[in-house]
């Protein structure tokens, strides 16, 4: 009997993975028939009537699917457009509906598409919201994702579809990357879910899923994904509810979309007891705080998909401390899910003395409703409404935080004996040494900041029970006991031998380990010098880790004080705090205006395919391409091999003096050199590897970030920053980016300078959104026709300090304008936060002129006439807004 049950839990074990691989792959046919490759051998011979009408691209997946699995798996995949002739049909309409329900966002196009002459439509380019202006048409380049020094050119949206291309016809494009595909997958000794889906997503998401008939705007990798994962939930959904699965009908609920959020992050991660204490390690505990709380998200959603036994297809979303994963709709699930939010909350309490809180939502869902009009019932087919929907129950949540663990929050430790108080966090903590001024919590996070620097490879090991705790802080930069799971970070270039040596050395301590490469999709150099035994627990896969820091060679990162002598003029640093305007709203009804449907019936744009696309194309940006930007931003650690003579250093380099402070070596004084103007190409590429960034990332991912830096710098990277988004987003007037700037002195406390700009970019989306607040004033980003923006306002004051640099306008000049600016125009000192105030405000500054007989008069002091016809010119229109660009130049000319 034992033996029976034994291989039926095997044999269901197969079909599941079975499963799981040809959902995955069941439309990477479409990619290999765009080659020009022709099926050979008997897939060619398969009559239309055994595949479906519409699937003879799974001749072109049964062939690939050959190769590399079994024959369950070319079934599965092969006869997904018909499941009746398939071996396995009950497996295959599960694929079937999966796949249908996937791909509910399609709108048919009322022409048919050549498949070879249309590339992918940017995702960004379908938002409209409200009564903003509709996006042009952009198109993905045809491309594999890559993280270099150019891949926010190559990956960009273009306006034109010739421009996405090397030629109009795009079988070239398809052969060659087809062949980097197969040889990747060609070099592998064993063939697992993760690895094959991290290939999908390098090779498969600037490739359309469906043209002919489609308006092409979903990527295949986007579309196998989440059908890999809606034919999980199917299979477990009928394997574990007792209400089966039917074969037949679209709104049994079978699915449970799960919304996830820890609250309390940024107190959490700013949150310092004594200030001047704690100064010393500052930046790397702060990195290492944001670090962990990415970890921690992120080992939440992997507990959670384990313990459902889902995929990490599921998981839709995952990033900023918030997730979403699709689930079957199972009192299973539920009853597991409850209790992991339960334990998770617990340790909370326990760890961080109930500062963070896990809220989870959940609501059942179908595939299409049987009644559109029913507003308590929710589908896939409009997956935005059903993320609102969660997001409401999440706020509700929050407002009953630790309700199922009063006892825990309440409960008195009176036997516990404490050393003393972290001068950090201000916990109560044992002291193992005298020395000691932070709790092991917070030197944790230090250590973190310091480890994810240096990295390049990050090991996420999923530990079974027997792992000692006691040897969790010697083995791993991040080990969570409640979670069973750690993280480990690697610099590894030539071999991956210490790779090895770990996860050797935990073998029998862990059930699967997942081998992640950090900013770099070339992920699989190591992966065949494991032996094919450790193989059957590991998988490859990439990354996109905001991990940009300022760090000298050697010596560890630079602190807050050195980004502040690194300004120019005033010693100062900069706080930026960002995030996406509305995207509720664009994720709810971003695409309400698509067009209708067959026969008139209405498709909502917001699939779960679209969700999952939007999702991925945003952290793109915010986790990957923030790095990019960042490098613009740079001092050099040494510059002597541009071999300059004195004249000539002089007049390129600034040199500065940085007091060093780490563990091994206090006091020390490095030298660092800024650029006095933007070097030449020549220059750039010979000084590059002695890079020091400037840019100081806290955080950045999903769809918000925060970053330290010089105030001068931050500025600028403000603004590059959100010009590359709208290039990013199709420069989409529904999706925007709002932000705010605190600039304090290094010495200020660094989580009221967070909080400060957190207020003002509240003050930005307060006015409107669109825009940032800086000097206290919140501006737009562009002129919008009456009143000038941001980059305007920049613009004027390099040019006013080109012109003090030149002495052609004085100081006195420049602070008299400032104070014309306060008589005039400053009623009060507080920041305007609502956007009828400023828009009033504003129009009221146009239409005051009494600044100007002064401000020409003080224009008769300026001895170059093209200089005071320049100023004359553009002070009189930019006056209302001038405390920006004075503020900016006063910064600069200050000394140091």
């Amino acid at each position: 009997m034992y033996l029976v049950v034994e291989f039926n839990i095997m044999v269901n074990n197969m079909d599941r993975k079975n499963l799981e691989f040809a959902s995955l792959l069941h439309d990477i046919g479409k990619f290999y028939q765009r080659t020009g490759d022709k099926v050979t051998g008997k897939y060619s011979e398969i009559p239309i009537e055994k595949y479906g009408r519409n699937g003879a691209h799974a001749k072109w997946s049964a062939y690939f699917i050959s190769k590399y699995w079994d024959d369950d798996v070319v079934d599965l995949a092969l006869y997904h457009h018909q499941y009746s002739s398939s071996n396995y049909p009950k497996l295959a309409n599960m694929l079937t509906k999966a796949d249908h329900h996937s791909s509910t966002e399609r709108i048919f196009s009322e022409e048919a598409n050549d498949t070879l002459l249309t590339p992918l439509i940017s995702i960004f380019s379908e938002v409209k919201i409200g009564d903003n202006k509709e996006s042009e048409e952009c198109y993905v380049p045809f491309k594999k994702i890559d993280l270099n020094e150019d891949s926010f050119e190559d990956l960009k949206p273009k306006i034109s579809p010739k421009e996405t291309m090397s030629g109009w016809n795009l079988k070239p494009e398809y052969k060659q990357l087809w062949t980097e595909f197969t040889n990747e997958v060609n070099n592998l000794k064993r063939h697992d879910f993760n690895t094959t889906l991290a290939l999908m997503k390098k090779y498969t998401s600037t490739i359309p899923s469906a043209v002919y008939v489609s308006i092409p705007d979903i990527s295949l990798y986007d579309h196998s994904k989440t059908t890999a994962a809606l034919a999980v939930c199917r299979y477990l959904f009928d394997r574990d509810s007792e209400e089966k699965l039917t074969t037949t009908t679209n709104d049994q609920k079978v699915y449970l979309a799960i919304n996830g959020d820890i609250s309390g992050i940024q107190k959490f991660i700013f949150k310092i007891s004594s200030p001047q204490e704690a100064q010393s390690g500052m930046s790397k505990r702060l990195r290492g705080r944001s670090l962990y709380l990415t970890l921690l998200t992120n080992a939440i959603a992997d507990k959670i998909a384990q313990d459902l036994e889902l995929t990490s297809a599921n998981i839709l979303f995952c990033g900023g401390g918030r997730f979403t994963i699709i689930a079957p709709n199972t009192e299973k699930a539920k009853a597991k899910l409850e209790e992991i939010k339960e334990k998770i909350n617990k340790e909370f309490i326990d760890k961080f003395n109930a500062e963070l809180y896990l809220a989870i939502a959940t609501e059942e869902a179908c595939a299409i409703k049987k009644d559109p009009k029913n507003e308590y019932e929710y589908d896939l087919n409009n997956f935005g409404k059903l993320m609102k929907h969660l997001t409401d129950l999440l706020t509700e949540d929050k407002k009953h935080k630790f309700v199922n663990n009063l006892e825990d929050v309440f409960k008195f430790e009176d036997e516990i004996k404490y050393d003393d108080i972290c001068s950090v966090c201000g916990n109560l903590y044992h002291k193992n040494n005298e020395d000691d001024l932070v709790c092991p919590s917070c030197k944790s996070h230090e250590d973190l900041g310091q480890k994810v620097s240096n990295s390049n490879y990050m090991i996420k090991v999923f530990l079974n029970d027997e792992y000692d705790f006691k040897d969790a802080k010697k083995d791993f930069a991040f080990y969570d006991e409640c979670l069973s799971l750690g993280y480990n970070f690697f610099k590894s270039y030539k071999s991956g031998a210490d790779l090895i040596k770990f996860i050797d050395e935990l073998d029998m301590f862990s059930d699967k380990f997942e081998v992640i490469k950090l900013n770099d999709t070339n992920f699989l150099e190591f992966a065949n010098e494991f032996d094919e035994l450790s193989l059957e627990k590991i998988s490859f896969s990439f990354s996109f880790l905001a991990n940009t820091v300022p760090k000298y060679p050697k010596e560890g990162p630079l602190y807050f004080e050195h980004l502040a002598q690194i300004s120019k003029g005033s010693n100062k640093l900069g706080v930026l705090k960002m995030d996406v305007d509305n995207l509720g709203q664009v994720f709810n009804k971003g695409f309400d205006e698509l067009i209708e449907g067959v026969d008139g019936e209405h498709i909502s744009g917001m699939s779960i395919s679209r969700m999952s696309t939007l999702s991925s194309q945003l952290d793109l940006f915010f986790s990957g391409f923030v790095n990019e930007i960042a490098s613009n931003y740079v001092v050099y650690s040494d510059i002597s091999a541009l071999n300059l003579d004195d004249d000539s250093f002089n007049k390129k380099f600034k040199p500065i003096d940085l007091k060093l402070q780490n563990d091994k070596i206090e006091d020390e004084f490095i030298t660092i050199f800024k650029a006095k103007s933007e070097l030449d190409l020549k220059d750039k590429i010979t000084l590059k590897r002695w890079e020091i960034p400037t840019i100081h990332i806290n955080y950045s991912g999903g769809d918000d970030l925060l970053v330290l830096g010089p105030y001068d710098d931050i500025i600028k990277f403000a603004r590059e920053l959100r010009s590359k988004f709208k290039e990013w987003t199709c420069n989409n007037d529904s999706i925007n980016l709002s932000g705010g700037i605190s600039i304090v002195s290094p010495k200020f406390p660094i989580g009221k300078a967070a909080n400060m700009a957190e207020d003002y970019l509240d003050a930005s989306k307060s006015c409107g959104k669109d825009k940032i607040c800086l000097f206290g004033e919140v501006v737009d980003w562009d002129d919008n026709g009456l009143f000038k923006g941001f980059n305007s306002l920049l613009e004027f004051g390099l040019e006013l300090e080109d012109y003090n640099q030149e002495s052609k306008v004085s100081k006195g000049l420049i602070y008299s304008m400032l104070n014309m600016w306060k008589s005039t125009f400053e009623h009060s000192s507080d920041i305007i936060d609502n956007e009828n105030e400023w828009n009033n405000v504003n129009t009221n500054r146009l239409s005051t002129k009494s600044f100007v007989p002064l401000f020409k008069h003080k224009l008769r002091l300026i001895n170059d006439k093209k200089v005071r016809k320049d100023l004359d010119k553009k002070g009189v229109k930019l006056m209302p807004w001038i405390k920006i660009p004075v503020s900016w130049v006063s910064l600069r000319m200050r000394k140091a």
